[in-house]
């Protein structure tokens, strides 16, 4: 991002958006909070619900199955790999 200071872009890597449309889930604490405050211009957050994480998961998730990377599909799959 070009403007944006220093401080700006380690906040921005620090929580690991590295790619424009990237997301991250972070755990709330004081610090977080005013980290987020400090990269509001630049990012949208918000606290997620169970519908929009299992959606997430369902449609982007994978895991490695030996050497194999394998879509989450259902918790099926995942209760006899797991």
């Amino acid at each position: 991002i070009k403007g944006v200071s220093p401080k700006v872009m380690k906040v921005i890597q620090m929580l690991r958006l590295r790619k424009i449309f990237s997301g991250a889930f972070v755990k709330i604490n004081k610090t977080s909070v005013a980290m987020m405050k400090m990269v509001e211009p630049y990012v949208a957050w918000g606290f997620p619900n169970l519908k929009s994480v299992r959606e997430l998961i369902l449609k982007r998730g994978q895991t490695r199955v030996g050497r194999r990377k394998v879509p989450l599909t259902d918790n099926t799959f995942i209760e006899q790999h797991m």
